[in-house]
């Protein structure tokens, strides 16, 4: 990483990295001093030591003075736990020092939906989650629900993380390139969007501020927030196979902490009396033209149409087998 980038684009590439699930990455000396600032300047703003926008002097129309830059040993004072935690918390939005007052949200929630069939308590609960207090309280997420799309009867259940621009403007999970390649790989399949049921994890896209194009991941707390109503789905759509679609998701549904991806898939959980499949979000192999990683994510697509009892092809089998 460069340590001459712009901060907010420096940021956006680091919350880039958080959404893949990456959670270290190489950076210069320079680039850590740089970054250790960062974290300094927001524990004196959440201290209220330094206004977050310096604002104009009286009568002068010029700024005040900028707070001293910090001298190396205060920077050397930032230990590694901490400074990787209020880092992360930057990336998410959240100020360093805030306090955490909400109570814990109980994941198992009786929501009162309206209705007799899947699709009616299904529409029921898309109406709840515009309007559900747990949700709006916190301020963090954006206005515009991106709820499911697909079969409510579906044996399979596809879960992504939050959406991002593309699914805010479109409506729909998994729109855009990663919604393209989704796609592609139903398709591979045998199967179409209108086979599955499709959701995110969390129903609203994360805010940042003065947010246009850029997107960050979901906090802890907005899971926390969200994980009943998705609970909630999976009770209704009563899936063969839940399929979390990346990092985040599999966290998330799992409830596994720190765990890596890379630990996760490969054979099936349980989570809400369902078996779950981690494999890795589509957009991860728009990054890779490496023919084993893309055969990584058919075996485990190959393992969800087994445990929903879907027919498979030899011809489908060899699908990203090196060439004899």
């Amino acid at each position: 990483m460069s340590p001459g980038l712009p901060q907010h684009l420096t940021l956006d590439y680091l919350r880039s990295l958080l959404s893949r699930g990456v959670e270290k990455a190489a950076v210069t000396e320079e680039a850590r001093t740089v970054l250790r600032k960062w974290v300094m300047d927001a524990r004196r703003i959440a201290r209220g030591e330094i206004p977050s926008a310096p604002p104009s002097l009286p009568g002068t129309g010029e700024s005040q003075p900028q707070p001293e830059m910090p001298d190396q040993a205060q920077l050397d004072s930032v230990d590694e736990v901490s400074f990787g935690n209020e880092l992360r918390a930057i990336l998410s939005g959240v100020q360093p020092g805030g306090t955490e007052e909400e109570a814990a949200v109980p994941r198992h929630i009786s929501f009162d939906l309206e209705g007799e069939t899947e699709e009616e308590k299904l529409a029921s609960l898309r109406e709840l989650v515009i309007n559900w207090p747990p949700l709006r309280k916190m301020g963090s997420l954006r206005d515009t629900p991106v709820f499911s799309s697909g079969s409510p009867r579906a044996d399979i259940m596809m879960v992504t993380d939050a959406p991002g621009l593309y699914e805010e403007k479109q409506g729909v999970p998994l729109a855009g390139p990663s919604g393209e390649k989704l796609d592609a790989m139903l398709k591979a399949m045998g199967l179409s969007r209108s086979d599955i049921y499709l959701t995110h994890l969390v129903k609203y896209r994360p805010a940042l501020p003065r947010q246009l194009t850029n997107n960050r991941p979901p906090t802890d707390r907005e899971i926390e927030v969200s994980l009943p109503i998705l609970r909630e789905e999976i009770l209704l759509v009563r899936p063969k196979v839940v399929v979390a679609l990346g990092a985040i998701a599999a966290r998330g549904i799992l409830q596994s902490g720190e765990t890596p991806l890379s630990a996760l898939r490969g054979t099936f959980h349980t989570a809400f009396d369902t078996p779950v499949r981690v494999t890795y979000n589509p957009s991860y192999l728009l990054r890779t033209e490496d023919i084993s990683e893309k055969r990584k994510v058919w075996e485990d697509m190959l393992c969800v149409m087994e445990q929903a009892g879907l027919p498979i092809s030899e011809k489908q089998r060899s699908y990203f087998l090196p060439k004899k």
